[in-house]
């Protein structure tokens, strides 16, 4: 048991590295191009601005594609063989996964209580391209497991001579088509009704005084393994639960006014 821990855990840690440098990059690029630090060679529209808002915007990749890397790395780590073709097909069908949710959503939103229409951020995501719901590291990781396991159980599957075309990663591809239409299904019913239990919190939180702050830095630390804690403070951080426009924007408002 340990060794499957360890090894889940090892599998986990591949995205992560990409982590520290792209964090690395965003602060730089946000303290080198602050005018209230460097100057007015950092205002708006200088050339100096735009290079650094160009290499900001890059290091910004990894934490916007997050889902998808998890989603690829975790098969490299997890797969038994063929590790490689177990990425390629965790990638291909969780964008199926994602592209079934999208369409679900939007011919029938209102039937799982969500409304297609509203813009992204509001329980909603663009992940390559698509608009669909924003199930976080959490959702490519349980789509990413069904696809390890299918990969597992069938990649060396003989077929007959005739349709030998369709072994190994097309022959996940086709099981794997169908277990996402029944995985963008469970997500469009059960996921919205979680994200309405985490709105609730956000009300709670802001009501609750000093507890409400406890409560909020508690989950926000305790559910970083599992890429959740996104849920807790984006909408503080960068959305109108408190203020309008996010504390971040607030504070950085009412810290450059101040200087």
């Amino acid at each position: 048991m340990m060794a499957k821990i360890q090894r889940f855990g090892g599998a986990m840690f591949t995205p992560v590295l990409f982590f520290v440098f792209s964090g690395i990059v965003i602060a730089v690029a946000s303290v080198i191009n602050d005018p209230a630090i460097v100057g007015n060679i950092a205002e708006e529209g200088t050339l100096w601005n735009k290079v650094w808002e160009i290499i900001e915007e890059g290091g910004w990749t990894v934490f916007n594609n997050m889902e998808i890397l998890f989603a690829i790395g975790l098969p490299l780590g997890l797969a038994k063989k063929a590790n490689a073709r177990a990425a390629l097909e965790s990638f291909v069908l969780y964008m199926t996964f994602n592209t079934f949710t999208s369409k679900i959503l939007e011919n029938f939103g209102s039937t799982f209580g969500v409304n297609f229409d509203q813009q992204v951020g509001e329980g909603l995501k663009m992940i390559g391209g698509v608009k669909t719901l924003d199930t976080g590291v959490v959702g490519s990781i349980i789509i990413a497991g069904v696809v390890i396991y299918l990969h597992n159980r069938f990649f060396d599957t003989q077929l007959p001579e005739y349709l030998g075309i369709f072994q190994g990663s097309a022959l996940i591809g086709m099981i794997g088509f169908f277990a996402m239409f029944v995985m963008a299904l469970l997500f469009s019913w059960i996921w919205p009704i979680f994200q309405q239990g985490v709105q609730s919190l956000q009300a709670f939180m802001v009501r609750s005084g000093n507890f409400g702050v406890f409560t909020y830095i508690f989950l926000e630390k305790a559910l970083l393994p599992t890429g959740l804690h996104h849920f807790i403070y984006a909408p503080f951080q960068f959305g109108p639960t408190v203020v309008e426009g996010g504390t971040t924007l607030y504070v950085c408002q009412a810290w450059h006014l101040s200087s």
